[in-house]
């Protein structure tokens, strides 16, 4: 069909074309190039671009895709009325009841939170798999890595973009400590996290352990190039100005993962920024941005209100979710997971206690399909055994400050001899992983 038939085209199916549209550029290109469909679009903006919008998304998780447009609304600085009222909303209300729109002024962040969680999706594929594959040469698994590392499937696709739309939507509410301290105490983050089931709150915190280890290597590198590098003396002079400590002190050390929380708090689009980034620039960023953050993800997930777990009011896996024991589990967006299950040794988790699961969230076992996890070979294994494989965070943050290597020069010249090697590192997010016990590693 040529340019003048689309022009001919009535105006009803001009505006389903453009709803149909996946990006904001392909939009306006269109836009610009045709004054009939933009005369079209002029007078159905919000019903094009909201479409445009979700366009960028699983249409299973429309629901927090809105929660999220809503939250990016929200006023600043954020009263504590105002979030207690957005909490209680997000709670009740769902699209299934409405026809929601979004303002023109919301659609183009919302489009780039949407193309970032995507890049982010992808990422955790990659990394996350290939630290599966890690833990397979380790423990002598049988793995078939054509399916281990194919395509994500729809489902998959959907538990990690529903994730990441979650993580965002926290990252969004409560960046900024002063925002939510009227409700602090009464309501608190968890009261966000309350609202999701117990096994999407374990989605979340999977996330929170990938971000986490990928900042983890971004971390190491600064202190490598800082170490042995072209720009080592810049480097260091950016260390030297952060405050109270030296970032490359001991001390300075002690506050990484409070440097890591409070990125973590700036959203995805700031921590793919740094993810991106390489050599001064990426120094920059990391050691300007060096905030101490305590009360954020990672505290709400290891300290939830022991009067109110989370997840706990909607933890009975009612028949809304599935029909009888035999049905309870699939590749279903709306179903138990067979990781969920297989950690919890096949049966309907009554309660979660997330810390003995670590091992097995570095490498995302509640997002795959069954059919991905069979071939990964761990189904055959005792959790248990798999999970005393892990990513240590406080071996990591506990391992020697750049300060310290300096004062040790036959220390410092191995270290800076390996990190010369073509692709060598002193530590990266997936080499430093210690077993339980035994003291292996991979």
């Amino acid at each position: 069909m040529g340019s003048q038939s689309l022009e001919a085209l009535l105006p009803e199916l001009q505006a389903q074309i453009m709803r149909n549209i996946n990006s904001v550029p392909d939009l306006l290109s269109l836009l610009r190039a045709s004054p009939r469909f933009y005369q079209v679009f002029r007078t159905r903006k919000e019903y094009i671009v909201t479409q445009v919008a979700f366009n960028h998304f699983d249409p299973q998780i429309i629901d927090d895709v809105w929660n999220l447009a809503k939250a990016m609304q929200l006023p600043r600085p954020l009263e504590g009325i105002r979030l207690h009222d957005f909490l209680e909303e997000i709670k009740m209300v769902s699209t299934e009841d409405l026809q929601p729109s979004i303002p023109l002024n919301i659609m183009a962040p919302l489009c780039k939170i949407g193309e970032t969680i995507a890049w982010f999706v992808q990422d955790y594929h990659r990394s996350s798999l290939q630290l599966l594959t890690t833990l397979g040469n380790d423990m002598d698994l049988k793995q078939d890595p054509d399916v281990l590392h194919s395509s994500l499937s729809a489902v998959e696709q959907g538990r990690l973009q529903r994730a990441f739309c979650r993580f965002e939507v926290f990252s969004c509410l409560f960046h900024t400590p002063a925002d939510a301290e009227e409700v602090r105490y009464s309501y608190g983050e968890s009261y966000l996290l309350d609202g999701f089931l117990q096994d999407e709150v374990e989605e979340v915190a999977c996330i929170r352990d990938y971000l986490v280890r990928r900042l983890c290597g971004v971390f190491a590198d600064v202190e490598n190039d800082a170490l042995a590098g072209e720009t080592s003396e810049s480097i260091m002079k950016l260390g030297e100005n952060t405050s109270p400590y030296d970032w490359f002190s001991r001390a300075g050390k002690n506050s990484h993962p409070r440097f890591i929380e409070y990125i973590m708090s700036r959203g995805l689009a700031f921590v793919r920024r740094i993810l991106k980034s390489e050599g001064l620039d990426r120094a920059h960023l990391v050691i300007a941005n060096s905030i101490e953050r305590i009360y954020y993800l990672t505290y709400v997930l290891k300290n939830p209100d022991p009067f109110e777990p989370l997840g706990e009011k909607d933890k009975e896996y009612d028949a809304g979710r599935f029909d009888g024991e035999e049905d309870f589990r699939g590749d279903h967006l709306d179903l138990l997971s067979q990781g969920l299950l297989w950690a919890n040794k096949n049966k309907v988790p009554e309660d979660f206690n997330r810390e003995p699961l670590k091992g097995l969230r570095d490498w995302g076992y509640i997002f795959w399909d069954s059919r991905r996890l069979q071939a990964s070979g761990v189904l055959d294994l005792d959790p248990e055994d798999v999970a005393a494989y892990l990513f240590n965070e406080e071996f990591w943050f506990n391992s020697e400050s750049v300060q310290t290597l300096l004062k040790h020069p036959f220390l410092q010249k191995q270290v800076i001899a390996f990190a010369q090697r073509p692709g060598g590192r002193r530590r990266s997010s997936f080499e430093t992983f210690c077993a339980l016990g035994d003291g292996q590693h991979f």
